[in-house]
């Protein structure tokens, strides 16, 4: 056996060599940070994700070194979305309709017994032709009547300007000190013309921007070929191309119940929102024109547009065309009554009949938890925020639900100690007892 010398010699050379070993990691750490400074011009983020790998892929089996790596991948990951967001836009539109358009697709080829290539043929032809529609009949329609709407404000400006200047209530308030006309005058005057000139050049200066994100004529000639063969290719093939995706989420207890949930309540609450916002829309906009609105195939598409918004979008729909009526409608009392009455029977409508018909399956939301999402998401993320808002938060609450039940289960089933069966009395011995 080895004694005390020897003992410590031992640890003398292990803390020699520990000391040593530390050593070169901290020179070899000060190279590379060299390095790093001096290829800065060169580094990119695969890069330096590669160099961290290399550095880190020894000391794996340390919790703390594996965290690290998936920050990195995760950072990366994002990375690359932010580069590549512009080419991946085809590709998760075509996806999105895909997942709209399977159960339909997959109801026509059991209903009529046709391979599925010939429905999802069928489907992508009726997507290009809407499309095509609503490109070349409704878009130049809503464009003219945004410029309408513009030059209509900005020429009422002058009006507005005049009523006040000539109004005995703003005689009263200004007497009381409460108003200022002249600066309530410049101000108002200065909102008008800078939310006019917004309307009127915001839908150029949207498809301006567009057209050089994607970057010239022919990327977006390319790009609107290549969406109706990736839209025909992903319906043929959307089962498959469902499992692999679903193959890349983990499991909880080796099964994806929670995907088919979340699959479920989003698919349902999509298509339905979709349906009935369709539905909106062109409700609301035939019969404001039959009645002469003004601007009613706009309010009409306000109307489809913010019903993908629950609660607040009928609110805000409201609100927006009562004002374009009080403003522009002749006589505007009348038109007035007639918006409020039509608004107020598609929502009335939407309530009794479309929603619970079409939205069979409900997301599950208590209204507060809805309308608590709206806001958070709404004030992170914007419009696109509230659009996503219900779905996403009910996806959330379902992730959650499944974690809780699996976390139950595993505590249920987790290997607790028995209890001392030496210190409880079988059966037996307790009969044998009360007999003596």
């Amino acid at each position: 056996m080895p004694n005390a010398s020897q003992k410590s010699e031992q640890e003398s050379l292990i803390q020699r060599f520990t000391a040593f070993e530390s050593a070169l990691i901290a020179a070899g750490t000060i190279v590379f940070l060299a390095l790093m400074y001096q290829m800065r011009d060169f580094l990119t983020p695969p890069i330096l994700a590669a160099a961290g790998l290399c550095m880190l892929w020894p000391l794996r089996e340390y919790d703390t070194v594996r965290s690290i790596m998936w920050a990195g991948g995760l950072m990366l990951g994002l990375w690359f979305l932010d580069k590549l967001s512009i080419v991946l836009i085809p590709f998760v539109v075509v996806y999105l309709l895909a997942y709209l358009f399977d159960p339909a697709v997959g109801y026509v080829r059991r209903q009529f017994r046709v391979p599925r290539w010939a429905s999802s043929l069928t489907f992508t032809g009726l997507v290009v032709g809407a499309v095509a529609l609503v490109v070349f009949l409704l878009v130049p329609t809503i464009v003219a009547e945004l410029e309408t709407l513009g030059r209509r404000i900005v020429r009422s400006v002058s009006d507005l300007r005049a009523w006040i200047e000539t109004s005995p209530l703003i005689d009263r308030l200004e007497n009381a000190g409460m108003v200022d006309r002249e600066e309530l005058i410049t101000e108002l005057t200065t909102i008008i013309q800078n939310q006019a000139a917004w309307l009127t050049s915001s839908i150029p200066a949207a498809a301006q921007g567009f057209f050089r994100s994607i970057g010239s004529i022919l990327g977006i000639v390319m790009t609107l070929a290549v969406i109706p063969v990736l839209l025909f290719y992903t319906l043929k093939d959307y089962p498959a191309i469902k499992r692999a995706l679903i193959g890349l989420f983990p499991t909880f207890g080796g099964r994806r119940d929670y995907l088919v949930q979340t699959g479920n309540i989003a698919g349902c609450y999509i298509r339905g929102q979709l349906i009935i916002g369709a539905i909106a829309a062109t409700n609301v906009s035939v019969l404001l024109t039959i009645f002469d609105i003004p601007f009613a195939i706009l309010i009409g598409l306000l109307a489809g547009i913010l019903n993908l918004v629950p609660t607040l979008g009928a609110i805000v729909t409201f609100i927006i065309g009562v004002t374009i009526t009080l403003i522009f409608g002749d006589p505007w009392l009348a038109q007035t009554v007639i918006v409020v009455v039509v608004l107020l029977g598609q929502n009335l409508l939407e309530l009794s009949f479309l929603t619970p018909n079409i939205l069979s399956h409900q997301v599950g939301l208590h209204p507060v938890l809805s309308l608590f999402s709206l806001f958070v998401f709404g004030y992170f993320l914007g419009i696109f925020g509230l659009l996503i808002a219900v779905p996403t938060t009910a996806l959330l609450v379902t992730y959650y639900k499944a974690y809780r039940k699996e976390l139950r289960v595993d505590i249920s089933q987790g290997d607790a100690s028995p209890p001392d069966t030496e210190a409880l009395p079988t059966p037996e011995q307790t009969e044998t007892h009360t007999s003596q």
